[in-house]
């Protein structure tokens, strides 16, 4: 018996082939890397179109959250205020920023593929953790014996738990296969609205270019991570517009929007321009027209 590997690409062109049987057998579901059925004498296997980047990511990660478990029970474990167990600030501190980095470096070397959304919602989780950690300076009393700037061990682990989950939950989603997710975005109360999305932190002017699509539709294949976008509705002369970043790449101007987060978030969003907001939902029936 003989077996032939797709790509999901390539699936497409087999399916004409094999009379529309790999259009039935679908995209593999989140966590399987692939999908066979048999054609007469033979199994056809269609590969998901992320699995050689998961491939590649999951040992990098595996061995960043090894090194970062490592380090962190290497932590020295100091007296701080009032006698209570501590850590000094400059060392967690310095193990977030590191495991950080580590996990950048190994998204950016992953394929030819661009998984920068990945990095951005990496990047972003661990600046809230270290907003956290940094703590101002204090103010020098006369007279006093400086103390060490220590973080409560209490507190330390909390916060380098989240670090950890960060992590893991990128090894997981390469251990898995499921780097992919098929986006849908609605709109309410008008649809076929444009809704446009990039990696969060994208520099202007660098070589992807944003995804565009219309409401209510899909997207297959979109890479999990944080994304910036702009929805836009024409009405009459006018436009309506729903931006998640101003042109400056700050965070618009307090409205209610949420990011759109496909890691730990739904991969259905609605965008209400009576609200001026767009938020994920938990499905399609969330976001009526």
């Amino acid at each position: 018996m003989k077996t032939y590997r797709f790509s999901s690409v390539s699936a497409w062109a087999a399916a004409v082939l094999l009379a529309g049987f790999l259009l039935a057998a679908g995209r593999p579901a989140a966590g399987q890397t692939s999908t066979s059925r048999q054609v007469g004498g033979a199994t056809i296997t269609v590969e998901s179109s992320s699995r050689k980047l998961a491939q590649e990511l999951a040992p990098q990660a595996r061995d960043i959250q090894q090194r970062f478990d490592e380090s962190r029970r290497a932590l020295r474990t100091v007296r701080g205020p009032g006698g209570e167990p501590a850590y000094l600030r400059q060392e967690v501190t310095g193990l977030i920023h590191h495991t950080g980095e580590d996990l950048g470096q190994a998204i950016e070397r992953v394929g030819e593929s661009d998984l920068g959304p990945l990095r951005a919602w990496s990047d972003e989780q661990l600046r809230r953790i270290q907003e956290e950690v940094t703590a101002p300076p204090a103010r020098a009393v006369a007279g006093a014996t400086p103390q060490q700037d220590t973080i409560a061990a209490e507190k330390s682990n909390r916060l380098l738990d989240q670090v950890g989950a960060v992590v893991g939950r990128i090894f997981l989603l390469a251990e898995r296969d499921d780097l992919e997710v098929t986006l849908w975005v609605g709109s309410t109360p008008a649809q076929q609205a444009t809704f446009r999305f990039w990696p969060q932190g994208q520099v202007q002017g660098s070589r992807q270019t944003p995804t565009t699509m219309q409401t209510n539709g899909k997207r297959d294949h979109v890479l999990r991570g944080l994304y910036s976008y702009r929805a836009a509705l024409a009405n009459g002369p006018a436009t309506q517009s729903i931006e998640s970043f101003n042109s400056a790449g700050t965070p618009a101007a307090r409205l209610a929007s949420e990011p759109l987060d496909l890691v730990t978030g739904s991969s259905f969003f609605c965008c209400q321009f009576s609200e001026r907001s767009c938020r994920q939902v938990a499905s399609e029936n969330e976001c009526p027209p």
